[in-house]
Formats: structure tokens, sequence, C-alpha cells
């Protein structure tokens, strides 16, 4: 590892999916609930790794280098109420920065922001339906918006609820609200992670089997963790402390939020 600049491999974590709805403020809290439930790190071996240190410990160090990091790229999939599948793929940084994607029910959207403007998301037609239909909007509703508003790029405001995927400190505290849910930790194997040491931390609760593989060398980093059990999830976290690159659409391309209320 070259500590925050040199990370180019998968990382991630699993995450309890509750999701009701396919706008980015609904998928925040589905992807945020234990996302952040384990965490460590530690050397080549279980023995090397924080020798000394209780894995509660580490995992607390481990959930400050994460939330430290300049930048970070999270790409994941969870399974949502045993069926649907949401699939993430945001590149966020500490400079109000993001770019990426957000899926699932059928429906995608491209999602970005400069230097903390405004969050742009541009939905297709199934997006922007089942966006309608989770908010409490019938099914003419849903054609009209997704008729106005697919293929196009509608601002959100950076601070409201839409905004979250692209807040990088917003989004991770969100993750690490309940810090009792990365107590009770035990140590497992050491393993790689796309070529990378790794050491596993886990722990059963309420039915799943969670399980996460952080880095042994470098800065304490997540790199890789699954939900195994009524809901199955993984996500990767990665590219620690490299630049968001995002290209700004042209003015006239961009319409209101106030347009999705019609």
């Amino acid at each position: 590892m070259n500590g925050m600049h040199g990370r180019r491999r998968p990382a991630g974590r699993g995450w309890n999916m509750v999701m009701s709805r396919m706008r980015t403020s609904s998928l925040l809290g589905a992807l945020s609930a234990g996302v952040l439930l384990v965490c460590g790190c530690g050397g080549d071996s279980d023995e090397e790794a924080f020798s000394g240190q209780k894995a509660d410990d580490i995992a607390a160090r481990a959930v400050t280098a994460t939330e430290k990091a300049s930048s970070v790229h999270m790409k994941g999939t969870a399974q949502a109420n045993g069926s649907s599948t949401v699939e993430l793929d945001i590149r966020v940084d500490d400079q109000g920065n993001c770019t990426g994607t957000i899926s699932g029910d059928g429906g995608r959207a491209e999602l970005l922001r400069s230097e903390g403007g405004d969050v742009l998301i541009k939905g297709d037609r199934a997006f922007w339906t089942n966006s309608a239909r989770a908010s409490g909007g019938d099914v003419k509703r849903g054609e009209r918006l997704a008729g106005k508003l697919a293929g196009k790029w509608v601002a959100a405001p950076a601070d409201g609820p839409d905004a979250a995927f692209c807040d990088k400190k917003r989004f991770l505290a969100s993750m690490d609200q309940d810090k009792t849910e990365r107590q009770g930790l035990k140590r497992g194997e050491t393993t790689e992670v796309d070529g990378e040491d790794a050491l596993t931390l886990e722990k059963d609760q309420e039915g799943s089997h969670i399980s996460m593989q952080v880095a042994t060398e470098g800065e304490p980093y997540i790199l890789k963790a699954a939900t195994k059990g009524s809901e199955d999830s993984s996500v990767t976290f990665d590219d620690y402390g490299e630049k968001v690159t995002v290209q700004q659409p042209p003015r006239s391309e961009i319409v209101d939020a106030s347009d999705t209320q019609s």
C-alpha cells in the first residue's frame, strides 16, 4: 500500500438493504444501514495486525481513516426486501465533487456534482416512474414525470435529501450513526482482496453473517465486506485519495428540481 494515493483495488462492505423507492434520498438510508457495521485493519498476519489491539478498537481506527480519506469510490449491490437488487457506483471527494450512477427496480440514474453545487440527476423513464410511485403518485403522474424528465439533468439542492450520495462527509457519517453496530467483532483469517493482504473481521447479527476484509498495509481503509442473510449485500470502497473529475453539462440542459413536482 502507498497510503491514500496508491489504492486502486476494490474495497467494500456489506449492508442491510431496506429500499422503499428509487430516489437517492431513500437509497442513502438503505445503503448506509450497516455499511460501517464492521471494519478493521492490520499486518501480514492476524497476530501482526495491530498486535495487542481489540477488534473493536481496530474498527474505530478504520472508521476514522475512511472518513479522513480525501476521496473514495463506492461500488456495490444489495438485495432489497428479498428480491429487488440495487446497484451503486459513486466517486466522491471532500471538495464537493461527485460522479456516478444508481440503479434498481429497472431504473437507472446518473449523478454528478461539481465543487459543492447542486446535485444533478439524469434518470431514465423507469427511474422517474419509480420515483413518482414511491412519492405517493399514481401511474399517470409517473408517466407524465418520466415523459418530462427522462434523459434530462435535474438539479437538486446541495442540502437536500437527493444530494446525500454526493456529500462524502454526510454519507459516511450516516453509515456510522449507531456505534453499537461495529462492536462485538471477532478476528477472522488473513486473506487477499484483489491481490492485497487483508484481515477479516466478522460477526453474526440478527440472523445475518457480516464479514469484512481490510487492508493490512498503509492506511486502515475498508477493503471488502458482505452481508449474508435474508438480504445479501456487498460493497467495495477503493481509489482512496484519487481525483474525482466531473464534466458539468451546459446550463441549457439542466431542469430545475421544482419541475419534478408538476
